[in-house]
C-alpha cells in the first residue's frame, strides 16, 4: 500500500511539474508565474497541448509500445507515432490560428489595428529610406508557425523517447526478475533434497540405535518438512519462523549425535517483526554439523545468532575431524549464490578455512 502511494505521488508530482513547464518562465524574466486561463488565449492552449501529450506519454507506455512495438510491429508502431506528430501539429496550429492553413509555413504578423499605412496615398518614403538594401524581415518567434511546430515536435518526441527507454528497461528488469526467480527455484529444489537427505540419515542412525528419542526425532522432522513445503517457495518470511526452524533442527542434531558433540547455541534479540528468505542460514548451520563431527571423539559446534535492530549476525564454528580442506557441499554454495542474488548489497560473508577449523561469520539486513 505504501508503495502504491508513493508510486502514485511520483507520478502526479511529475505531471504537475511537466503541466506548468511553459510558465516557469515568463517573458517578464519573473520565475514561476501561475498560467491566466481566463484571460490568456495561448496560456489555455499551451496547458491543452501539454496535457494531451501528457495523457499521449501514457497511453504510448501502457498501449502502443507493448502492442506494438513490443510485438515485433516496429514499423506499424513507428507510422502510428508520425500520425499522432502530425495530429499535435494540426492541433496546435489549428487552436491558435484556425483561419491559416496547416500546411502554410510561412510567417503570418498580425495587421496592426486602426494604424494607418505611412506610404499610402501616393506618399512616399524619405529618402534616405530609398538608398538603404533590402533586408528581410526579422523572424517573428512569438508564434510563428515554424517555431511553433519546433516546440511541438520537440516536446512529443522527447516524449516518446522516453516512454521507449523508460519501457524497455522496465522490461529489461522484468526479465531479470524472471531469470533471479527460475535460478532460485532451482537452487531451492536442490537445497530440499539434499537437507532432506542429510535428516533421515540422522533419524537411520537414531533408528539403528533404537534409541527412545527416535519419535520425537520423527516428530522434529515432520515440522521441519512442514516448514519446508508451507514457507520455503515464500521470497521473504518471518524471522521468527525461521529461527524456530533452526532449533527444530538443532535439536534434532543434537538427538541424534548424543554425547559426542558438544552444541553451543544461542541466539540473542528479538527476531519479532523483521523478514528474512527461507532457508538463507540453515546451510551454514548444516555444513558445521557434517563436516565438524566425529563419533569417535567429542566435536565441538558453536552457534551463536545475534539481532541487533535490522541485522543479523551468524557466526558458526567448528573443528574440522579430519586434517583436510573441507569440501564445500551442493547446499552451502546454493546459498552462497542466494545471498548474492538476494542480498547483493545488504550482506557481508567471511569464511575462514583453515587446516583444523572452519568459521563461518555472515551479516545481513533482515528488516
Amino acid at each position: 500500500m505504501k508503495a502504491k502511494f508513493s508510486f502514485y505521488a511520483k507520478h502526479g508530482f511529475l505531471c504537475l511539474a511537466f503541466l506548468f513547464l511553459p510558465y516557469a518562465f515568463t517573458s517578464t524574466n519573473s520565475a514561476f508565474s501561475l498560467p491566466n486561463l481566463y484571460s490568456n488565449n495561448h496560456d489555455r492552449i499551451y496547458l491543452f497541448i501539454y496535457f494531451s501529450l501528457l495523457c499521449f506519454f501514457y497511453f504510448n507506455y501502457y498501449y502502443l509500445i507493448p502492442k506494438y512495438y513490443f510485438l515485433n510491429k516496429q514499423f506499424l508502431y513507428f507510422i502510428i507515432i508520425a500520425c499522432f506528430l502530425l495530429f499535435f501539429l494540426w492541433i496546435s496550429r489549428f487552436l491558435d490560428h484556425p483561419d491559416h492553413n496547416f500546411l502554410d509555413f510561412g510567417n503570418h504578423p498580425e495587421p496592426l489595428l486602426n494604424h494607418p499605412n505611412p506610404f499610402e496615398r501616393g506618399l512616399k518614403p524619405p529618402p534616405h529610406f530609398q538608398d538603404m538594401p533590402p533586408k528581410p524581415m526579422p523572424f517573428d518567434t512569438m508564434g510563428g508557425p515554424p517555431t511553433q511546430y519546433g516546440h511541438t515536435a520537440l516536446v512529443y518526441l522527447l516524449g516518446v523517447i522516453s516512454s521507449l527507454l523508460f519501457a524497455i528497461s522496465n522490461r529489461l528488469q522484468n526479465v531479470e526478475r524472471e531469470k533471479m526467480k527460475s535460478e532460485l527455484a532451482f537452487l531451492k529444489a536442490q537445497i530440499n533434497p539434499h537437507f532432506l537427505f542429510n535428516t533421515l540419515n540422522s533419524i537411520y542412525a537414531l533408528a539403528l540405535k533404537k534409541d527412545d528419542k527416535t519419535p520425537d526425532a520423527v516428530i522434529q522432522l515432520s515440522e521441519l518438512m512442514r516448514y519446508i513445503i508451507t514457507n520455503a517457495n515464500d521470497q521473504v518470511i518471518d524471522l521468527n519462523k525461521e529461527i524456530n526452524y533452526i532449533n527444530n533442527f538443532v535439536s534434532l542434531q543434537k538427538t541424534r549425535l548424543g554425547q559426542t558433540v558438544n552444541v553451543d547455541y544461542k541466539v540473542n534479540g528479538n527476531s519479532y517483526g523483521k523478514a528474512i528468505t527461507p532457508l538463507i542460514l540453515i546451510s551454514f548451520i548444516e555444513n558445521a554439523f557434517k563436516h565438524g563431527v566425529n563419533p569417535d571423539q567429542t566435536s565441538v559446534i558453536c552457534i551463536y545468532i545475534d539481532i541487533v535492530d535490522e541485522e543479523l549476525t551468524l557466526f558458526v564454528s567448528n573443528r574440522k575431524t579430519f586434517s583436510v580442506k573441507s569440501e564445500t557441499g551442493i547446499g552451502l554454495q546454493n546459498t552462497i549464490e542466494r545471498l548474492t542474488l538476494l542480498y547483493p548489497d545488504r550482506h557481508q560473508l567471511k569464511i575462514e578455512d583453515a587446516i583444523d577449523k572452519y568459521i563461518v561469520n555472515l551479516s545481513i539486513k533482515v528488516g
